[in-house]
């Protein structure tokens, strides 16, 4: 596992635990604002990786 899918994981797993929207809206919003956040990250990885590989098939 990458450490984006460890965070990601991690963080879900605190915002069931913590992040209840009615009664703690701000560990919510912050559980779920870094699970996009990560979601993020994971996806600039995979269009890196996509760019590294049309850019071997250059070479």
């Amino acid at each position: 596992m990458s450490a984006a899918s460890d965070a990601k994981r991690m963080f879900v797993e605190n915002l069931n635990a913590f992040g209840d929207q009615k009664t703690q809206p701000e560990k919510y919003n912050l559980y779920l604002g870094l699970i996009y956040l990560v979601a993020s990250v994971e996806q600039v990885q995979q269009d890196l990786e996509q760019i590294k590989q049309l850019l071997a098939k250059r070479h």
